[in-house]
């Protein structure tokens, strides 16, 4: 039970299926070399030899160790931040294939050590305790030689900043568009815990996509619980280009700041442009079949947080509705046309609204993406504060409270006269 054969590639040491001609990692053809046969469920006596690509892989893959004396290593998939991951084998429970992410210590200074530590062991609480499609499970969690690692579900696909290179730098608008739902709900999904999670690292290299279409999060390295009353983030955290202007330091990031990052991505999916060229310097979407998601984009792209959408929930039943192709009018901010002015009353000047305006009046306004019907406009972005204008009474009012001033003065004359 359990047996699962591979070819392993001799260049850099990936797992491929038996079948496969060149290898998935680094694309090394194995017409041109001895592939590696190994049964993953009866580990090889003999060490294979793999070349590594730095020192610290040389250490950590030279013997195919075990690590905690259960995950066989089998090759290096990735890396990043302050460590590596690695594809396993969970000895223990029927050859489980795994990804194991691996903290380095190496050369680190004692305060690098402590905020690499931290973080990794947030990433680990956090996600112990998470339970979603688009997320990785999480397996284990040790320590061992002086590093710390994290077992997790082994995600079989590539990463997007991996697969929108393989195609041009650009997807078709349907592509994006279910990315984008799928985005929009596992981050739903986090803003909606108690407390909140705020991802704070969206960017392409940090989502994984199988090959049957299927998004993950990962490496939440510097996600974070959203502390009530604190002012200002300790540190400066996110990628340049992706992160929202409140990350740098300024205020304390909220949701939506992933609201700002995942408009960037869309962005970035469309068209093809890297935001960490120019941040905060993305121009209009001319998007003719699908001027909803323009302003969508445009509006979760807005510097000020409290004019973007208001929750990723609203954000995702409106991409599906764009999906759907369910158009319906919409209203652009700068559209909006100023409301008719009162009618004036012409008899008194003692007039006074009816109780049904006042309660009209004490409602509050709909916020975007709320349900409406079809003939409604649907402002897509939060208006913008609207200074205080003073109220000037009619022209007919201020000539009658005139001349009953004028009547009240000619009185007082006559008495103290």
């Amino acid at each position: 039970m359990g047996q699962d054969t591979h070819l392993f590639c001799a260049e850099c040491g990936g797992a491929n299926p038996t079948h496969a001609r060149f290898c998935r990692y680094c694309g090394k053809s194995f017409s041109v070399q001895a592939p590696i046969s190994l049964s993953l469920a009866t580990p090889p006596a003999v060490p294979i030899a793999v070349a590594p690509s730095s020192k610290n892989d040389a250490h950590s893959l030279k013997n195919r160790e075990r690590l905690k004396q259960r995950y066989q290593l089998v090759s290096q998939i990735g890396s990043g931040g302050y460590g590596k991951v690695y594809q396993a084998v969970d000895t223990e429970f029927m050859d489980r294939r795994v990804a194991i992410k691996e903290m380095l210590q190496q050369g680190l200074t004692p305060k690098e050590l402590a905020e690499a530590a931290e973080s990794f062991k947030r990433e680990a609480v956090l996600l112990a305790t998470l339970t979603h499609p688009g997320l990785p499970s999480i397996y284990d969690y040790f320590s061992e030689n002086g590093n710390w690692y994290l077992v997790m579900s082994f995600i079989e696909g590539e990463t997007l900043e991996s697969y929108l290179h393989h195609r041009g730098g650009s997807l078709p608008i349907e592509k994006v568009l279910q990315i984008g739902i799928q985005l929009a709900t596992v981050l739903s999904f986090l803003h909606t815990r108690r407390p909140s999670i705020i991802f704070r690292d969206l960017k392409p290299a940090n989502v994984m996509r199988t090959p049957e279409g299927q998004i993950y999060l990962i490496d939440f390295g510097i996600a974070r619980h959203f502390k009530h009353g604190k002012t200002k983030d300790t540190m400066v955290l996110g990628s340049p280009g992706y992160a929202a202007p409140e990350q740098y330091g300024r205020s304390q990031t909220t949701p939506q700041a992933d609201v700002y990052s995942l408009g960037v991505v869309l962005h970035q999916l469309i068209t093809g442009i890297d935001p960490s060229l120019s941040p905060f310097g993305r121009k209009d979407l001319q998007l003719p079949k699908y001027p909803q998601l323009g302003i969508l984009i445009q509006c979760m792209l807005e510097l000020d947080p409290k004019r973007r959408p208001v929750s990723m929930g609203n954000i995702q039943r409106e991409l599906q509705r764009i999906a759907s192709g369910k158009v319906i009018h919409i209203q652009k901010p700068a559209d909006r046309v100023p409301p008719p002015n009162f009618p004036v009353q012409a008899h008194l000047p003692s007039w006074r609204p009816s109780a049904s305006a006042l309660r009209r009046s004490s409602q509050p306004p709909k916020g975007p993406f709320q349900r409406v019907q079809a003939s409604q406009s649907v402002p897509l972005c939060q208006p913008a504060p609207q200074p205080s204008v003073p109220v000037h009474m009619p022209g007919m009012w201020s000539s009658a409270w005139s001349q009953v001033m004028n009547l009240v003065r000619s009185f007082a004359g006559f008495y103290y006269s």
